[in-house]
């Protein structure tokens, strides 16, 4: 998990819009604009692929889709708000381009005999696969990467979809004061933020990474997903 504190990132930002965060933990009702949000607990890089110019890396995912949707029908959300589910994807990504593939599985699971723990009895299984395109932020340190795939539940039709990495970073504490006048070349750092997530490219609006989107105290790399 790459983190950004400097370079383009912290240009772009000053003057962005701050929002509070929410936790997006599926609730009750499903109110995100994307059908599915995943958020990756773990990663592990290949460092002699790091030598050839390539990024791969796999990473096991958490996380919940919207009833409804093709990765939570509703035969298996059985009445619920949304389906929790398991994945594992790797990725093959260039770092002259930003560009490469990704793919994996992932499994719909239900709660087994501990309420308290995470889902694990595996109600359905699937693929997906796709292209990925990271150069937002091996290129121009933007914390942002994109990807068009497809996916299949249980071996059936192939469902087109979407998605937006959203990277958490840092940036360095200053005076809004100091930085008013005099810029932020200018002012001294105290310290950085707590993580954040970039909402949009556009606007450059910014909200915290929630409580909720840890793991183990590690703010997540968070993956929306939309079904075309």
């Amino acid at each position: 998990m790459k983190t950004f504190v400097r370079g383009s990132i912290s240009a772009l930002l000053l003057g962005a819009v701050i929002i509070t965060g929410v936790p997006r933990t599926a609730a009750a009702e499903w109110a995100a604009p994307y059908d599915a949000v995943l958020y990756e607990l773990n990663e592990n890089l290949s460092l002699r692929a790091l030598r050839y110019g390539q990024r791969k890396a796999t990473s096991q995912l958490l996380g919940f889709a919207k009833a409804g949707s093709p990765l939570c029908p509703e035969w298996l959300a059985a009445g619920a708000a949304f389906c929790t589910i398991n994945a594992t994807g790797s990725d093959n990504i260039s770092l002259q381009t930003g560009r490469g593939k990704f793919a994996g599985t992932f499994t719909v699971v239900a709660q087994d005999n501990n309420p308290v723990d995470s889902p694990e009895a595996v109600m359905a299984k699937g693929r997906f696969n796709g292209k990925m395109d990271f150069s937002p932020a091996i290129l121009h340190e933007i914390p942002l990467g994109a990807v068009v795939g497809e996916m299949s539940l249980g071996g059936g039709r192939k469902q087109r979809f979407t998605g937006t990495f959203r990277l958490p970073f840092v940036m360095p504490k200053q005076d809004p004061a100091c930085v008013a006048v005099n810029g932020p070349a200018a002012c001294a750092a105290d310290g950085y933020t707590d993580p954040m997530y970039l909402l949009n490219p556009s606007t450059f609006a910014v909200e915290y990474v929630d409580h909720s989107e840890l793991a183990i105290g590690f703010p997540t790399v968070r993956f929306e997903i939309t079904f075309d």
